[in-house]
């Protein structure tokens, strides 16, 4: 035989709780709910509510307005403090009489006085939402006392998630006679009830919005009146059901009370300039509004006949989004998708989708005006993209909301020995922007990939181009709003990905880390995330940035607005993982704190990477001959310094030495690279990778990078590993990756006649040539097997302490 059940929401709000806890709300007079008290009662009932409360904030009022109704509970959540500091709780108090609601409206200003009074009446009452610090006073020695206090605890609030929930269940669950006994000798306060350890449990919607009522609720075994459920609550007779919050939740909730607000405040012409939008938020946060014959003709013609009412050109930002509202209406295959989702989702698509419409629209408008469109333009536009993110700002609210209170779980779980109950499975999430490039970056990270994989880590890296959305080899790829190349500067492209799809997707992993391994799009992204979510972030300097910008510019002050934004970016981070000593220095100068670096060491697979792969026939399949090869292997950029090589090897020409330039990798000078050495005995081979790269490695005679710009260079290592003599520049990361004068040559202040020099000095002796790939060799070997170890760096949490170089 089956028990019956019955169910309330025990926390849900009125429009007479009119006191927002919100600045914004606030700011605009707009009251937390605009849910009328009839509209809950029939909601509730709907939803399978045998009983309805109101629980305004220090109100009664709206619950008055429907006492007359069956299964009617008159409550409300008191706002009541610690009177030592102002700390505020939220207690829920149900069954009240205008009479005892007046007695307790007296008390609350002090919890010790109110809990006990309540105990004493019998009034059944709960801790609304524990963990939630209403004024940033709320620390562990108040939780103490409040499980001193309460009988009975909201362990499952349908706007706060899941895990704040489940730590405040476990923490209850985990009180005995003993730990009691410690916490009242403790803090010198005796508990109430009898068998106070143990703890009655309730839920409720903590709705303000009227979306979510009835979908978190506390059921009883017994409870055919309204009295008798009461009772069960207050003697410890119910358990939680439905479903937790999320971001979402709280998010939805916002937008669902400012869009009534917007209702009821503009005007209807205002309303009639953007239909489609007010047809979106209809759909949205008002199910029970049906259009007028006259809206719904007007409706219908804008969306078939949108020429007749668009503006050709100079569209408002009202327009512009009234437009993006009706082609989303007009996707079926958009709805379609996501018509199975739940109403959040719903919610969150469309909210998302407009939101990446319109930051491509906006920032694809920047991104077209040159660098003479004027100061206004470029203001407006930037305005425009900021308003966006204004109107999707309940999202990042929410997000950073639900992450509130992290420490005060993790102080608890120390100190009344959870076991670990607050802390989850460590989680890396990655950001890049660069991985299908053939450059270190993306080496470096696709070596991470598969040593977190052996190692049992787990690790995601997120990235965005132009591929579909979709995770894959330890890869999230988000397919990007748009891809932007700079007007003056077709060298840098921008990929932008979609803001609140990635954020919402690091929540629901649950990413207990975050590294951010470039400082473009999507590592500012990552970085953001991780102050949202309050998730430790580091990160790791791989590319000299600014001098780039000074080498595709020639502008001192672009050269120094990037270094402006790189040490403001990396100067977030909780640590900067810096492959070099001279890329140190650097940062420092710049004004990175000493403390934030620490060293990353890295290394080449010798294996991989050797000298036995040396191929007598690999030069003839390009149809050259047997003259020693002067090799560079790279991207093929003029912040290379390619030009200095391009120079450097027209002089050992003109010298009439016999050798062979040899140029791997591709990119936007090797057109101008190959005009300036056509005649010459020089072969460009485009991307070369795995056994194809390695042979080339093996089977050149000398190798030679003059790049100033590198950071790190695994290239240099690969060479030295392939059993090749390098020549670097005396400045960036490379030098230290080299013995200058056993391993290779370093050139000082290096320029045509430096580097052409030093490229002689090796081709004239070939003895020496092979000593230095002997000991190259060596080197690479001897590194490898102290640095096997090296992405452990990554591969772990951040630590607030940096080690030596």
């Amino acid at each position: 035989m089956t028990t019956r059940e019955y169910k309330a929401d025990l926390h849900v709000h009125s429009s007479h709780s009119n006191k927002p806890t919100y600045w914004a709300l606030r700011k605009f007079k707009c009251p937390e709910s605009f849910t009328t008290p009839q509209y809950i009662y029939d909601t509730a009932r709907a939803a399978g509510m045998d009983h309805v409360a109101i629980t305004d904030h220090n109100t009664i009022t709206g619950a008055l307005e429907i006492a007359h109704l069956p299964g009617v509970i008159i409550g409300a959540e008191l706002t009541s403090y610690f009177p030592a500091d102002g700390c505020k709780v939220h207690v829920v108090t149900l069954g009240l009489t205008e009479s005892v609601f007046q007695d307790l409206s007296q008390l609350r200003r002090n919890i010790f006085e109110l809990v006990p009074y309540l105990h004493q009446k019998r009034i059944p009452h709960f801790l609304a939402h524990p963990l939630y610090a209403q004024n940033d006073k709320l620390t562990a020695d108040h939780i103490e006392k409040l499980l001193l206090l309460f009988r009975v605890f909201e362990v499952q609030n349908g706007a706060r998630a899941q895990r704040f929930n489940g730590f405040t269940e476990r923490l209850i669950d985990s009180l005995t006679p003993a730990r009691i006994a410690q916490l009242a000798d403790r803090h010198n306060l005796e508990p109430i009830g009898d068998q106070p350890w143990l703890k009655g449990k309730v839920g409720g919607s903590d709705d303000h919005s009227g979306l979510f009522i009835g979908r978190t609720c506390t059921v009883a075994q017994r409870g055919e009146t309204p009295a008798e459920f009461l009772s069960a609550v207050f003697n410890r007779e119910t358990t939680p059901s439905g479903e937790h919050g999320d971001p979402l939740t709280l998010a939805h909730s916002l937008y669902g009370i400012a869009y009534r607000f917007y209702r009821e405040q503009l005007t209807p012409r205002t309303n009639r300039s953007t239909p489609f939008v007010n047809a979106l938020l209809s759909k949205m946060f008002d199910s029970g509004r049906t259009m007028t014959i006259r809206e719904r003709i007007l409706f219908l013609l804008r969306k078939n006949l949108p020429e007749l009412f668009e503006r050709r050109a100079g569209a408002s930002f009202e327009e512009v989004l009234d437009r993006e509202a009706r082609l989303l209406l007009s996707d079926s295959g958009f709805l379609d998708r996501i018509g199975p989702e739940t109403r959040n989702r719903k919610i969150f698509a469309i909210t998302s989708h407009l939101a990446n419409r319109l930051i491509y629209h906006y920032t694809d408008k920047l991104t077209r005006l040159s660098l003479s469109s004027g100061i206004f333009n470029l203001f407006q536009s930037l305005s425009t993209i900021g308003l966006v993110h204004l109107l999707i700002s309940p999202y990042y609210l929410a997000y950073h909301h639900q992450y509130r209170g992290k420490e005060l779980m993790d102080e608890l779980d120390d100190r009344l020995n959870l076991g670990g109950a607050s802390r989850r499975r460590e989680k890396i999430a990655l950001f890049t922007d660069t991985l299908d490039e053939i450059n270190g970056v993306a080496i470096t990270i696709r070596r991470l990939i598969a040593t977190a994989r052996t190692r049992g880590v787990e690790l995601t890296v997120i990235t965005s181009s132009p591929k579909a959305t979709g995770l894959a080899d330890g890869v999230m790829n988000f397919q990007s709003l748009g891809d932007f190349v700079l007007p003056e500067y077709p060298e840098i492209r921008l990929h932008f990905p979609p803001v609140l799809d990635v954020i919402d997707y690091v929540e629901r992993e649950g990413f207990t880390a975050i590294h951010v391994s470039t400082p473009g799009t999507a590592g500012l992204l990552g970085l953001m995330t991780a102050k949202l979510m309050d998730i430790p972030v580091a990160g790791t300097y791989h590319t000299d940035i600014p001098q780039y910008v000074r080498d595709l510019t020639n502008d001192e002050m672009l050269e120094k607005a990037a270094w402006n934004y790189m040490i403001w970016f990396y100067g977030q981070l909780g640590e900067v993982m810096v492959p070099s000593a001279s890329t140190r220095r650097q940062l420092v100068e710049q004004g990175l704190p000493e403390e934030k670096t620490r060293p990353l060491p890295r290394w080449v697979d010798v294996n991989a990477y050797t000298p036995a792969k040396r191929d007598p026939e690999f030069w003839r399949r390009y149809g050259v001959g047997d003259e020693p090869k002067l090799l560079y292997v790279g991207r093929v950029s003029r912040e290379k310094n390619l030009e200095l090589l391009a120079d450097a090897f027209l002089r050992l020409v003109e010298c009439g030495v016999h050798a062979r330039l040899v140029i791997v990798g591709d990119g936007p000078y090797r057109e101008a690279m190959e005009e300036r050495l056509a005649g010459c005995p020089v072969l460009f081979t485009g991307y070369l990778e795995g056994e194809a790269l390695q042979a080339c490695y093996a089977s050149a005679d000398l190798f030679v990078f003059p790049s100033t710009t590198d950071t790190f260079g695994n290239v240099v290592l690969e060479a030295q590993a392939s059993g090749l003599p390098v020549i670097v520049s005396d400045e960036g990361g490379p030098q230290e990756l080299m013995i200058s004068g056993e391993t290779g040559l370093i050139v000082r202040d290096i320029d045509r006649d430096g580097l052409a020099g030093a490229m002689l000095t090796m081709l004239r002796d070939p003895e020496l040539m092979r000593t230095m790939g002997s000991n190259a060799r060596t080197f690479a070997e001897h590194g490898a097997s102290l640095t096997g170890d090296a992405y452990s760096t990554i591969l772990r949490q951040p630590s607030a302490k940096a080690a030596n170089f």
